[in-house]
């Protein structure tokens, strides 16, 4: 029985998650002797980061061989806008890198977060708005007022941060 490209699939993110966590956080990222809060280590969201990616490359990996094992003749269903999904992606997150200086993170990401919603094929409007708005946000003021660390501001910098 051969494996079904979801579960090569997970099992190759399983791997990058976990060479992640073992081999380039360790190796790669300065840890300051004393941290005050273990939420302000360098290292401690790239580690969320990659511990959930290898979950996640684990769950698509047994749902890929329950699938398999269903029903061994069926056709996955290919999008046949696969590959223009793609690159859509790749390019709005170029687009995205790019405007993040000039814009701000907030007006970017909400920018980015609302056309990605929509790639993905949400069409309800509320729930896109309350994603594009609260996260950016959320996340803002989470990184500038309780790890203390700087964001660009942008164009929306008298509403981030005052006069």
């Amino acid at each position: 029985m051969s494996l079904s490209r979801n579960v090569w699939a997970g099992l190759v993110l399983a791997a990058i998650g976990l060479a992640i966590v073992l081999i380039l956080i360790p190796y790669g990222v300065v840890e300051p002797r004393k941290v005050k809060y273990a939420a302000l280590s360098p290292s401690y969201y790239p580690r969320i980061v990659a511990i959930v990616l290898a979950m996640l490359g684990l769950v698509v990996a047994i749902r890929g061989g329950i699938e398999k094992s269903q029903s061994e003749t069926e056709d996955p269903g290919r999008r046949p806008d696969a590959v223009l999904r793609i690159v859509s992606v790749l390019a709005l997150l170029l687009v995205y890198a790019v405007l993040v200086e000039p814009l701000g993170f907030v007006l970017s990401s909400m920018l980015a977060l609302t056309c990605l919603t929509i790639l993905a094929g949400e069409r309800n409007v509320a729930l896109i708005a309350a994603i594009a708005i609260l996260l950016p946000f959320g996340l803002y003021f989470f990184f500038v007022k309780v790890a203390n660390i700087p964001i660009p501001t942008g164009i929306l910098k008298s509403l981030l941060v005052g006069s």
